[in-house]
């Protein structure tokens, strides 16, 4: 017993290593695929100036595709319930929130001082982690981590372009909505342990659509797409980039809800405002403006941040599944010990009859 108790051990091991790598595999490829998003989308809205209309595209021939494959069995996508829509049309609605008060913000102030009030909502998405959703509280490490992420950005902006903010309600607002959305999308995602993340990705796209397509009529893009038709500028170039965008759309929706089933709320926000920080990075190298050294040094010092919560988390993880593998090795070595005990104690013997 001793002997399958340790093989039990390193199995064990082997499970956590593996399942860290695999977290560090989404986390990458999360982060890959939103920052190539960002730049397809950039490219596509120069050539089809309508963004309710290509973000209708997307997640429409998303949901769309998910349904063919799960009704051929190529993929398990679970199928169209009325409840399950219901609980998913929340999630589409923070969604809807989360860009309306982006856009609002960004009228409303420089986009440097809406990435700083982005990143002070962390702390809003890990108390709201711990309150709602039952996360282990962060430890000294982390927080620190955070407070590196937050006071880097600060620094780049007071070091670069400075706050410039004529609405700061538009400003909080958008903080908060970023604070809650991750929040929000993963009690879906517990509300329904056994949904696949196919199946996932497909209500939470198909609901997107439905919630954004009377917005495409009320702001009149329709119209727009039609004079783009009608004057011939909806060129072979142009669809073939919006279609490219469809399928990094499919997969940016997959893989956030993969992340979000595996990591916590306050992890994802860390990687959204990584992602932001990076996508400064490359704007300051590919164009004319180029940020100062300090403002270069506290994006740096931002990024480190982020590195060193993801580390402190995975540390703190392992130090849990180690706690909770020793706490069952002791109570296996203990029934094992009752076992031996009782089967060593001797039996009392019957009187026999002379």
């Amino acid at each position: 017993q001793k002997k399958s108790g340790e093989e039990g051990y390193v199995l064990n091991e082997m499970a956590m290593a593996a399942s860290q790598s695999f977290v560090l595999f989404l986390i990458a490829s999360h982060m890959t695929v939103s920052s190539t998003m960002l730049v397809l989308n950039k490219a596509v809205l120069k050539v089809i100036p309508a963004p309710t209309a290509v973000l209708l595209a997307q997640v429409g021939s998303s949901a769309l595709i998910l349904w063919l494959l799960g009704k051929t069995g190529t993929l398990k996508v679970d199928a169209f319930t009325l409840p399950t829509a219901k609980l998913f049309f929340w999630n589409a609605l923070a969604f809807m929130t989360l860009l309306f008060t982006n856009a609002k913000a960004l009228e409303s102030a420089n986009v440097e001082a809406v990435i700083v009030f982005r990143t002070l909502s962390i702390f809003v998405t890990a108390y709201g982690d711990f309150r709602l959703l039952q996360a282990q509280a962060l430890n000294t490490e982390a927080i620190v981590s955070l407070c590196m992420v937050v006071f880097g950005a600060i620094g780049y902006v007071l070091s670069d372009k400075g706050f410039i903010i004529k609405n700061m309600f538009w400003v909080f607002c958008y903080g908060c909505t970023n604070a809650a959305y991750p929040i929000v999308t993963k009690m879906v995602i517990r509300s329904n342990d056994n949904m696949t993340s196919w199946g996932r990705t497909y209500y939470n796209n198909l609901m997107t659509f439905m919630i954004f397509l009377p917005g495409m009529f009320a702001l009149g893009e329709h119209t727009t797409v039609a004079g783009l038709e009608d004057k011939g500028d909806l060129t072979v170039h142009a669809i073939t980039l919006l279609v490219m965008s469809c399928i990094w759309g499919t997969g940016i929706s997959f893989l956030g809800f993969l992340c979000l089933e595996n990591v916590s709320a306050t992890t994802f926000n860390v990687m959204g405002n990584a992602n932001k920080m990076l996508t400064l990075v490359i704007n300051s190298l590919l164009w004319s403006h180029h940020a100062s050294i300090e403002a270069n040094f506290c994006l740096a010092f931002s990024l480190v941040g982020a590195g060193f919560y993801g580390e402190a988390k995975r540390r703190q993880g392992i130090a849990e599944a180690k706690a909770k593998s020793a706490n069952s090795r002791s109570l296996n070595d203990l029934e094992a010990r009752a076992g031996s005990d009782s089967e060593s104690k001797p039996q009392p013997s019957l009187p026999s009859s002379s």
